[in-house]
């Protein structure tokens, strides 16, 4: 469905993203992690070429079998929407505040004529219904500031896969919303990509979302890709210092919160540095505690079993014994 190989984004003279390879099946659900200006919006956003005009793009995207990469804008422009659908991080600015919901969700279909026009009412209502809406009639007709931020992402959702979408993108979906909204975005996203096998790309700063919705998992740093593979492989078995670093400074359940209250709250020392200004090597390196001196140089990529790589000189120790014969690879780590 979706390969993405060697990928480069790059502004002036600062290295944005560098990715060796990423990859999403059809049907599959990929959550794509990491702190702010980690480099996942620029990631996502390059699928569809809506990047700043002065960003330099490299390598390879192919969407089923089709480089994107350097694509004419009119030819990209026919993948949003129909082949590609994206939901946006905030709803009340990607709606428009002049134009009722149900109009907004017409136009998409009308754009690539998916129904006829005398059809799209009926089928804008449907996907509304779909989405799980109330009384969603009555609400095509309301304006997005008459709607609760949780009707608005729904709204939003509405859109993206009015034209069954081979891909949703669905980027931070849920950063504004409080957690019983956000539970249901999430419940009803999967259900979505289970009923229609559609792939989700889900890019998020925070893992236990992620967790709760993809398959697989991408851990992305300084526009790097430091760790990838199946969710409870990540979450369960991290071993770049960094999975492990976001895996701790995230509360979890309640009863891991009410266990922690009084204590110190975990924090990831220092921030994400600015452009220009990642150290050589690891691009942890200077935020990590158990940094080495190896750890001046780019680290290799290490294959696991089951498809989970990371790229780390002194990992989190497991005695999951590794592939033989891999570069890189030892029959046990430390």
């Amino acid at each position: 469905m979706l390969e993405i190989e060697d990928l480069n984004i790059s502004i002036g003279a600062h290295q944005i993203v560098s990715l060796e390879h990423l990859s999403i099946p059809a049907g599959r659900r990929l959550g794509l992690v990491g702190e702010s200006g980690s480099g996942k919006t620029m990631t996502a956003m390059s699928i569809i070429g809506l990047l700043p005009r002065e960003a330099v793009v490299t390598g390879s995207i192919k969407f089923s079998g089709v480089e994107m990469v350097n694509r004419p804008e009119r030819e990209l422009s026919n993948f949003r929407g129909s082949e590609i659908g994206t939901i946006f991080q905030d709803p009340l600015r990607a709606l428009n505040p002049t134009m009722r919901v149900g109009k907004q969700v017409g136009e998409a279909l009308r754009l690539h004529n998916t129904v006829p026009n005398k059809g799209v009412k009926q089928r804008t209502v449907e996907l509304l219904d779909q989405v799980q809406l109330p009384d969603s009639a009555a609400l095509a007709r309301r304006y997005p500031h008459q709607l609760s931020g949780g009707q608005q992402q729904r709204v939003l959702i509405a859109m993206a896969i009015a034209c069954n979408p081979k891909l949703l993108i669905a980027d931070e979906p849920t950063t504004a919303l409080d957690v019983t909204v956000q539970k249901e975005i999430l419940e009803l996203l999967a259900r979505l990509s289970a009923e229609r096998g559609m792939a989700v790309l889900f890019v998020s700063h925070d893992l236990g979302v992620i967790q709760s919705i993809s398959d697989h998992v991408a851990v992305l740093y300084g526009g790097s890709l430091v760790e990838t593979g199946p969710t409870d492989q990540i979450v369960g078995s991290p071993r770049h210092r960094y999975t492990e670093a976001l895996i701790n400074v995230n509360p979890g359940h309640p009863e891991d919160i009410a266990a922690s209250l009084g204590k110190p709250l975990i924090t990831i020392k220092g921030s994400v540095p600015p452009l220009g200004a990642f150290l050589s090597g690891c691009r942890f390196r200077g935020r990590c505690p158990h940094e080495v001196d190896t750890c001046a140089t780019e680290p290799p990529i290490t294959e696991m079993p089951d498809a989970h790589s990371f790229k780390c000189w002194n990992p989190v120790p497991t005695t999951i014994s590794l592939a033989p014969g891999e570069a890189g690879l030892a029959k046990e780590s430390p």
